[in-house]
């Protein structure tokens, strides 16, 4: 939401009257709770909460469904103060013979005389309270209306999206199954025990089909009725849809004699979860569709992973360097990829280069409330051996606005972000990241990250993570240590500032709320500010992430936006969109987005080279502590939820 009054006064010399605005909205009480027929869904909001409050409103509101037989009325009534003054309703009426339209009418309690600056504006006095009323038209999460309010003539268009849908926003439709012309199926006899030893045949059809299906470093063995496989890969959004194409391939090449599968799935080359599935026959009728999801679950035990393996099986590996160059000699380089915007390839030992546009937007600058960066980013990701990466990137900028800002940071602390303009200005292309990470996993749940070179456009250095998972997944600690020197405007070189960030984290999965986790982090920060930062993030159903976050340490940032007796905290929102949820085909791709008031220099942290924690719950860990860690296990219809 944003504002704009030309040509008046704004506030600290920032240009014309400008503003942006947040609101949210908390369920209290769902409709027809604790069992009963009557009760209306409750809630309490606040809007404009944050900055300014030009436009602050806070209310509580009553809404109720009203099932006619031939048609729906959705009637809601509040109560609110500040720019809501009073009792305000409104309701929706809608034809079950025309699902997509409705009459909708409402009486507007806006008191507009709470307006600051209402009167530059030109328009005349609005009365507060007024009925208004309009026709809508939905179309999929479109909602556009004409109607009259205050003696005139209104529009309105609005875009909604359940983020809490069970299932992606577009249904990946072009999924096919791994077999010949995209069957589920697959009538080629399996091999015995004894054929699968003395051949190579059966163990190179499932690594060359395993591959097609997106799964990197793959390693399977078969001993005494065990199959063991593990892999890797950014092919599926969802670990377990990625488990499920892999056990469809091992009912198809794995020896009649198995009677156990345990698949393992890696990131980086540490194992993190296995789905071990301890009676295949269940497994086997499920895939033909005579067993429930249910039954499939009974005979699942979902468990961490072990660095060495549990079983003979896990511990050996059959894809020798025979097999490996064989199918080397019958696969492809590279495989190519495309996402809804970028483009990738990469190999079957998980080494990939990305193509990908980047959007960086930068708010109130005295020079213009919005200012951004567009351009390409070309990445790599190159595996070097097993748990060692190199990593880099290089941006490019196509168009800009940030370089117009004439205004130095004024911060009194040292400039660790707020000389975002000019790292900007110094350089079109630019070197943004190249280091060098290692992986390795202790123990079960127990993790570490060494990494050393550039870690990001401002700074690079070396550094040290380590995460320890509690047994239930619902609690996580993590500490990171980092040694790092200010890179100079262009890149090529370093600045004389440097200190050494330690912070400390612990995460919580909150109980009884779907996808929701609590971070706290306490340590030493980048300007050498020592304090506490709260993160507040919920997954929802559709994949997509929101979350906010607020730091409070001891730097004394007291020039403007801060001022002396109030000084500035940073603060924040943060998204992240899974690119699989807006298209026909699945992909672990995504789009992160940050958004803070101000780039200033409190509270703040280098940007990790990979953040563990993050890591292990975006690829694996919500996945497999989700429900039964079956999602879209087997691309059925209705599979999300059990």
């Amino acid at each position: 939401h944003g504002d704009d009054i030309s040509d008046r006064p704004g506030w600290e010399g920032y240009g014309d009257y400008k503003d942006k605005s947040a609101g949210f909205k908390l369920r209290l009480l769902p409709e027809n709770a604790f069992g009963t027929t009557w009760l209306p869904e409750v809630s309490a909001g606040i809007d404009d909460f944050h900055g300014t409050q030009l436009f602050r409103a806070e209310f509580v509101a009553a809404t109720k469904r009203l099932d006619m037989g031939w048609a729906t009325v959705d009637a809601t009534v509040g109560y609110g103060r500040k720019r809501i003054a009073g009792l305000f309703g409104g309701a929706r009426f809608r034809l079950k013979q025309l699902p997509s339209w409705a009459l909708v009418a409402e009486y507007d309690r806006t008191d507009y005389r709470n307006d600051r600056r209402f009167a530059y504006t030109g328009q005349p006095s609005r009365r507060t309270g007024a009925w208004g009323a309009a026709l809508e038209y939905n179309w999929q999460g479109l909602h556009f209306q004409v109607g009259r309010m205050h003696g005139q003539t209104v529009f309105n268009v609005a875009l909604s999206v359940p983020l809490d849908g069970k299932r992606e926003l577009i249904p990946n439709i072009d999924e096919t199954g791994p077999f010949a012309g995209g069957l589920w199926a697959n009538a080629r006899p399996r091999p015995t025990a004894q054929q699968w030893h003395d051949s190579n045949e059966y163990r190179l059809g499932l690594l060359q089909a395993l591959h097609a299906e997106g799964l990197r470093n793959v390693r399977f063995a078969w001993r005494d009725g065990t199959l063991a496989m593990s892999f890797s890969g950014d092919r599926y959004r969802w670990a377990s849809r990625g488990v499920g194409r892999a056990a469809t391939l091992a009912m198809a090449y794995a020896p009649i004699e198995t009677k156990r599968l345990e698949i393992t799935w890696e990131v980086n080359g540490v194992a993190g979860m296995v789905w071990e599935f301890y009676d295949v026959s269940v497994l086997q009728r499920y895939l033909a569709g005579t067993a429930s999801r249910a039954q499939l679950a009974h005979s699942l035990n979902l468990r961490y992973a072990s660095p060495t393996g549990r079983s003979e099986a896990a511990r050996a590996n059959d894809v020798d360097a025979t097999i490996q160059a064989l199918a080397r000699e019958r696969g492809r380089g590279f495989y190519y990829g495309q996402s809804l915007l970028g483009f990738s390839a990469s190999t079957y030992g998980q080494t990939s280069f990305t193509l990908n546009p980047y959007f960086h937007a930068h708010l109130n600058d005295p020079n213009g409330a919005f200012r951004y960066d567009t351009g390409l980013s070309l990445d790599a990701n190159i595996n070097l051996a097993r748990g060692w990466w190199l990593t880099g990137g290089i941006r490019g900028s196509v168009h800009e606005t940030v370089t117009k800002s004439s205004q130095a940071s004024n911060s009194r602390l040292p400039h660790v972000r707020s000389d975002v303009t000019e790292y900007r200005r110094a350089a079109r292309v630019k070197l943004d990241r190249l280091l060098l990470n290692r992986y390795w996993q202790a123990a079960p749940r127990t993790y570490f990250r060494a990494s050393a070179g550039l870690y990001e456009e401002m700074f690079g250095g070396v550094g040290v993570q380590g995460l320890y998972l509690s047994p239930g997944g619902r609690f996580a600690w993590d500490f990171s240590l980092d040694a790092v020197r200010q890179r100079n405007y262009k890149g090529t070189g370093f600045k004389n500032y440097k200190t050494v960030t330690a912070i400390g984290s612990m995460h919580y999965k909150v109980h009884g709320f779907e996808g929701l986790t609590a971070t706290v982090r306490v340590g030493k920060f980048l300007a050498r500010d020592v304090g506490v930062r709260f993160e507040l993030a919920r997954q929802f159903r559709s994949g997509v992430e929101l979350g906010v976050w607020y730091t409070r340490t001891d730097g004394k940032d007291i020039t403007s936006p801060g001022r002396p007796g109030s000084p500035y905290h940073d603060k924040g929102v943060f998204l992240r969109i899974p690119i699989s949820t807006l298209t026909s085909r699945d992909t672990a791709a995504h789009a992160d987005a940050r958004i803070s008031p101000w780039a200033r220099d409190v509270g703040q942290m280098v940007e990790s080279p990979d953040d563990l924690y993050l890591l292990m719950r975006r690829s694996w860990l919500n996945n497999a502590l989700e429900s039964d860690g079956l999602r879209s296990f087997a691309d059925v219809p209705g599979e999300d939820q059990p």
